[in-house]
């Protein structure tokens, strides 16, 4: 085995007992760990950042970088790196993607953004000639950005370790082998498989956000005395109010003048507030507008529920903004509940799965017959020459569910809702040298005399100063009022 660190074969300094490596599906990276012993006057030290590659003949088992280093003492003069690498997910995911595109195919679309955005990596195994209408990207990584794709097509992707993107349909790539009762394809009493029916759904109701309703007038009785009338949905903009044929002027209640409208509509309290009591009448007063009606969308399953009952699933998810939408979420939650869960895992010695691929496992002692996607590939070592493989896998049944769900949880960010109005903007720093120069000119010290006369006129009060409450200012020099302070004035006398 080679295992290359910064392009060096550091194969005799790694502890083999101490390589994993663990392959799993789609986004999800890739990792590799390690230890690799450092003894005494050793001039090498592995470091962040450096790419390795692990190889065993002609076949690479993982390339990737290493993300993070712990170091710890065995002995005085020995030490022991534990060393953590991400496969070249780190690398591909540096830049974020801000673009649009309108009436391009997959194709085109993931060569743009890995020209633009990831130039070392290439699309050699992509195919997909779907046209997209309208697809935007705003602040995705570039892996984000590919799996929006993935979804959008119903496809798998993943990056092989030569930096080479595979785009692919969903249970198109098969394992090299599949699992029987009699074939040497996976370690004896490994193979475990568990079946679930605690989550049974087979009637499932979705609630979701809100959406606009054709345009509907609602009518109250005026009685002279009420001033406030409810509306039974809320409207999508301003409703327009009439009373007994006449229209009214409608402002937003708490924000509008109140002296320039008839009437006042609240959205989120549901009413319209009149200055004027409306004159008694029946149905006098009509309210029109569009409504928004909540999203509600009822799925289920008739055979799983004949043959195990009604198991009901309420489901509330605001960020569902459509009706197609809403089937679909319990379409998907039918899908995978209505009758037991599949998942499982075995061990193997046969070198050749990925996750991704698409594996059958026949067993007529158990009545199995059933397809499976490998979820995760983890590799350990028995020996320098022998690698054990433990094999994580679903039914094909259930995986919609799990990327459905996925693709919910992904930050919050529903990137699907964008629309013909948004507008992505891109910021750039402009970073320029700007040279100043300052001209200074000395003048020669010049001395300035001149003469000034100056003269002062004294004048002496001709008068006996008349003393006043403070506080107060002479009018002029021959004012004989001065201020004066009752508590020390008759000391002056």
């Amino acid at each position: 085995m080679i295992i290359k660190i910064a392009t060096i074969d550091r194969a005799s300094l790694i502890s083999w007992e101490s390589l994993k490596i663990t392959d799993n599906i789609n986004e999800k990276v890739n990792t590799c760990n390690f230890s690799l012993l450092v003894k005494e006057n050793q001039t090498y030290f592995p470091d962040t950042g450096d790419e390795v590659e692990i190889s065993d003949d002609s076949e690479i088992l993982f390339a990737g970088t290493i993300v993070k280093i712990n170091r710890k003492m065995l002995a005085p003069k020995l030490e022991q790196y534990d060393i953590q690498c991400k496969d070249w997910t780190q690398d591909i995911n540096r830049l974020l993607v801000v673009e649009s595109f309108d009436d391009k195919t997959v194709n085109y679309i993931i060569d743009y953004i890995l020209t633009a955005y990831a130039p070392t990596f290439t699309d050699t195994n992509v195919n997909c000639d779907f046209t997209f209408s309208t697809m935007r990207f705003n602040n995705l990584s570039v892996s984000q950005c590919i799996q929006k794709l993935a979804e959008a097509v119903n496809y798998f992707w993943y990056i092989d370790y030569s930096k080479d993107i595979h785009f692919f349909p969903k249970a198109d790539e098969v394992a090299t082998f599949g699992l029987t009762d009699d074939n040497d394809n996976y370690i004896p009493k490994s193979l475990n498989l568990a079946y679930d029916i605690t989550q049974i759904k087979n009637r499932v109701k979705v609630q979701g956000g809100e959406i606009e309703g054709s345009s509907r007038t609602e009518t109250h009785n005026g009685d002279g005395t009420k001033t406030t009338f409810p509306t039974y949905n809320k409207f999508s903009t301003l409703p327009t109010v009439t009373v007994g044929g006449g229209a009214k002027t409608v402002g937003v209640d708490y924000l509008d003048d109140e002296a320039s409208y008839d009437c006042f509509w609240n959205f989120n309290e549901k009413y319209v507030r009149f200055k004027v009591a409306p004159t008694t009448g029946t149905n006098n007063i009509a309210i029109t507008g569009i409504p928004l009606i909540p999203i509600i969308a009822q799925v289920e399953d008739d055979d799983s529920i004949n043959e195990l009952g009604v198991y009901e699933f309420y489901i509330k998810d605001t960020t569902i903004r459509s009706i197609d939408e809403a089937k679909q979420r319990a379409s998907a939650e039918i899908e995978a509940y209505a009758n037991s869960l599949s998942e499982g895992s075995f061990k193997t010695y046969t070198d050749g799965l990925k996750s991704g691929q698409v594996i059958n496992i026949q067993s007529t002692i158990r009545g199995i017959d059933e397809d499976y996607l490998i979820q995760s590939v983890r590799t350990s070592m028995l020996s320098p020459y022998k690698r054990e493989y433990s094999v994580s896998i679903a039914s094909m049944r259930t995986l919609g569910i799990i990327y459905f769900l996925q693709n919910l949880l992904l930050t919050g960010r529903r990137e699907e809702k964008s629309t013909e109005n948004d507008v992505l903007y891109k910021y750039y720093i402009d970073r320029q040298n700007i040279q100043v120069t300052e001209e200074i000119t000395l003048e020669t010290a010049v001395q300035d005399y001149q003469d000034i006369e100056v003269t002062e006129l004294i004048r002496k009060d001709p008068f006996t100063p008349e003393f006043v409450l403070s506080p107060y200012f002479p009018t002029s020099d021959s004012d004989p009022k001065r201020p004066m302070r009752l508590d020390i004035s008759s000391y002056l006398y």
